[in-house]
């Protein structure tokens, strides 16, 4: 194949991921690109969020156009030098797909990327991705979430770390009844996770409430925990939009759940369909509503957040880092206003409660910086 040709392809977003769906093409034909600017949007069974350029050059081909989905891996457009002759284009395409193709027919039916482990009378279902020998990341959802959460994180950072994102109690495929929703239980059931797991000198991403668990965590584990990444974290503030959690709850129709969930996000186009539905299926599972109801009472009372971390949090000795959206509609930002100096703040504009999801690429770079400090 041409060296002055390079393909784009669809990118994996998570272990599951399997193919994604052409929403937009930021950019046309024969125009220049540069290195992490945005090229597309593509939509997921889950969320729709943008991808960025690989590397510099000039797009020469779309090989997929706007509502086409198709297999991760796939050829969606090439670039180049300008001037690159069809006949030469054409030929790398034919090349590209028939390898591609070649190595699909090889490819067994992958094995369920989902494990689980038992604490106590728990089934904890996590995720885990092993690249690395000394560097362990553990991303830990937060209310009404699961570990899909981190599917714009957990496949990036894994390239450097092995990385790890369970369902909490209570959530997706862990066990859904509970009878403790305290943050001190909580983050037992992360440190026994960490020891069957071997896992020692851990860096924690947690978000919303399980920010709140890993804050739990490393103030009462000071030796087992490298570093923090808190992202709109609960504990800081007293002001949080309780109605959220209320409504998350007892909302049991598509309409009314959207508009909730819409709240999280900055641009609330992100959500689609199926990510709103296998919600409801899930809050429709026997002992969730439960569940949910018991960790929203450790959250809230009187409408205010009951829980108060700021002093966990000031004594922290680790590299900690707070990401918050400049727009979270859920918890404020301006919680970040006279945290212990010693603490990095970072605040991600146009962006709301779920900066993970709607900022990947950003947190991750964040993510990076503070297990490196």
């Amino acid at each position: 194949m041409s060296k002055d040709l390079h393909p784009i392809t669809m990118p994996k977003w998570g272990l599951s991921m399997k193919e994604g769906s052409i929403s937009k093409w930021n950019k046309s034909i024969g125009e220049n690109i540069k290195k992490g600017e945005m090229l597309l949007e593509i939509e997921t069974e889950k969320v729709v969020n943008e991808m960025e350029s690989p590397e510099d050059g000039t797009i020469l081909k779309f090989c997929a156009k706007e509502g086409d989905t198709v297999p991760v891996g796939s050829l969606i457009a090439l670039y180049g030098e300008s001037g690159t002759s069809e006949e030469v284009i054409n030929e790398f395409i034919e090349k590209f797909n028939s390898n591609f193709e070649s190595e699909l027919s090889k490819e067994v039916e992958e094995e369920e990327n989902n494990e689980k482990v038992k604490i106590g009378d728990l089934d904890i279902n996590y995720i885990k991705n092993l690249n690395s020998k000394d560097k362990n990341i553990l991303f830990i959802h937060g209310f009404g979430g699961d570990l899909n959460n981190w599917m714009f994180n957990q496949d990036d950072l894994s390239k450097e770390f092995n990385t790890y994102a369970l369902d909490l109690p209570g959530h997706g495929l862990s066990s859904k009844t509970i009878k403790d929703a305290s943050l001190s239980f909580l983050s037992e059931i992360i440190i026994k996770f960490c020891e069957e797991n071997s896992l020692s000198d851990i860096n924690l991403v947690g978000h919303s409430f399980g920010a709140g668990i890993a804050i739990k965590c490393a103030s009462e584990n000071n030796d087992f925990v490298k570093s923090l990444n808190l992202i709109s974290p609960i504990g800081l503030g007293d002001e949080i939009d309780a109605s959220y959690l209320d409504n998350f709850i007892i909302s049991d129709s598509r309409r009314d759940l959207k508009n909730e969930l819409e709240k999280l996000y900055f641009d609330p186009e992100i959500i689609n369909r199926d990510l709103v539905n296998e919600i409801l299926k899930f809050k429709r599972i026997d002992g969730v509503s439960e569940s949910l109801q018991l960790i929203k009472n450790e959250i809230i009372n009187n409408e205010k957040q009951k829980i108060n971390l700021r002093n966990e949090v000031d004594k922290l000795l680790i590299p900690t880092t707070i990401i918050w959206g400049k727009q979270d509609a859920i918890i404020p930002q301006s919680h970040t206003e006279k945290i212990n100096e010693k603490i990095n703040i970072k605040i991600i504009d146009d962006c709301g409660h779920m900066a993970h999801t709607e900022h990947p690429n950003e947190v991750n770079a964040i993510i990076r910086n503070t297990i490196s400090s």
